[in-house]
């Protein structure tokens, strides 16, 4: 009998806890420090624009007011506390076109400062290909300064009278010469021309006794 009694003792003590507390959070949720006008008011100090009505509602325990706010950025969910008109929470619901818009202008600029910044990079570093052609272009250059053929063979006849058999354009310690081979009768005659000056830089006659 005694354990009957203290079975239902202790029922009716966790019926009038659970009890308690459905009344405290009906209370809590019922019955929260500022009103809705207020809550309204507040938003509309820190985040202006056209608000839907709040709600009211629970969260662990405490009365917290959730309402949107459209401005022209977009539309943006908030939660507020009851009590105390803290915001708890901010969240982006949407985005207005305008504000995509001005986000896709942003990301394309910086896209042309990257692009700019490749370009600059890639002007300033010249590639295999165009150092060759710089080093053709200079070879280029050089050659227009070299004398022709005709002026190197007339100055070799010049020294050494007879018939051109063989001429050669090569490099001698770093001087681009003429070698030309002449042959007057039984004898022969080898010189060399500074291919740029036309200074004669050898000259050897072998003569046939």
């Amino acid at each position: 009998m005694r354990k009957k009694i203290i079975w239902v003792i202790s029922a009716l003590a966790v019926f009038a806890i659970i009890g308690l507390t459905v009344y405290q959070t009906n209370a809590t949720s019922s019955n929260p420090d500022l009103s809705m006008e207020e809550i309204s008011e507040f938003v509309s100090n820190q985040y202006p624009g056209q608000q839907t009505e709040p709600e009211l509602s629970v969260e662990n325990g405490e009365p917290v007011y959730q309402m949107e706010v459209t401005q022209d950025q977009g539309v943006y969910s908030l939660k507020v506390n009851g009590d105390t008109g803290q915001i708890i929470d901010l969240t982006s619901v949407e985005r207005t076109a305008e504000n995509k818009k001005e986000e896709t202008e942003k990301d394309t600029e910086h896209q042309e400062e990257d692009n700019n910044e490749d370009s600059e990079s890639d002007n300033n570093s010249e590639t295999d290909e165009e150092k060759t052609q710089d080093n053709s272009n200079d070879q280029a250059t050089e050659n227009d300064a070299v004398i022709s053929h005709e002026e190197a063979m007339e100055i070799a006849r010049n020294e050494f009278p007879g018939e051109v058999t063989d001429l050669e354009m090569d490099s001698d310690d770093d001087i681009l010469v003429y070698e030309i081979e002449i042959v007057n009768g039984e004898d022969e005659a080898t010189i060399e021309i500074n291919a740029y000056t036309g200074n004669i830089v050898s000259l050897e006659i072998d003569i046939d006794d």
